[in-house]
């Protein structure tokens, strides 16, 4: 893509205005969520995808991404 999408153009706006510990809030709050969807979705291609190469491809990543969800999860926590 040439440009961002209608979500990321949403989040970079807001985020140009943020400041300090608001940003940093966002920032995290985002990582989590996309780091939820990622996992989801991995889970749902090692499980059920077709080709055999997009399955192990997504086995394969999923304990990276789980554990980049758990230390971004932790950083959310420290924050509170």
């Amino acid at each position: 893509p040439t440009a961002l999408g209608e979500d990321g153009q949403k989040h970079l706006t807001e985020m140009r205005e943020m400041k300090g510990a608001d940003f940093d809030k966002h920032y995290v709050d985002m990582m989590v969520d996309d780091h939820e969807k990622d996992v989801k979705l991995f889970e749902e291609a090692a499980d059920d995808a077709d080709d055999a190469d997009v399955k192990a491809f997504a086995a394969k990543t999923l304990p990276t991404l789980r554990e980049h969800l758990t230390k971004i999860k932790a950083i959310k926590d420290g924050m509170k």
